[in-house]
């Protein structure tokens, strides 16, 4: 989902769910740039997001091979799940997806008020790429399905509805 949806919150708790399990942070990429860093909202940042992206997807491909149930947070978009699944499929994982999206006043009022969230990557707190984000994932077409409202949950009312739709198997791709 977008920023401020509660996925980094909900991640390490939804992995903390299973015997053997690793959350992968797709923002922690973006921290292993050193010199030529492109915010990753801006247009121009769009070959940088799949290279990124597609060096989460294989890590935590390498952590399914080796056993884990693995959470993998991130703005990861239906426009991106190619690249995702590209990654994944060798490994023999199966894969599922979610999207946490409360309203955008929720998004809002999380993404303007936080600090950074980690070390080399500043948080977003500009209102206009948090807008454009956000509405990015209200019209999911056949991933609609994927959708949880986390407006009204807690972080771990949002964990318990995210595992039981793996325990389902209703979000598998």
């Amino acid at each position: 989902g977008p920023p401020g949806s509660g996925k980094s919150t909900v991640s390490p708790l939804v992995a903390r769910r299973f015997d053997r399990a690793a959350c992968v942070e797709a923002d922690w990429f973006f921290t292993t740039i050193a010199h030529g860093f492109v915010p990753p909202w801006l247009p121009a940042a769009d070959a940088q997001n799949h290279t990124l992206l597609r060096a989460c997807a294989a890590a935590a491909a390498a952590l399914a091979t080796g056993g884990y149930t693995v959470v993998m947070e991130g703005v990861l978009g239906p426009w991106n799940l190619d690249l995702i699944t590209d990654e994944l499929t060798p490994s023999g994982a199966d894969v599922h997806y979610v999207v946490l999206r409360p309203p955008l006043d929720v998004v809002l009022a999380r993404a303007l008020s936080r600090h950074d969230a980690m070390p080399g990557v500043p948080a977003l707190r500009e209102e206009g790429p948090l807008r454009q984000l956000w509405e990015q994932f209200q019209d999911l077409g056949r991933y609609e399905g994927h959708v949880i409202d986390t407006g009204d949950l807690d972080a771990d009312d949002t964990a318990a509805l995210v595992v039981s739709t793996f325990v389902a198997g209703t979000h598998r791709l």
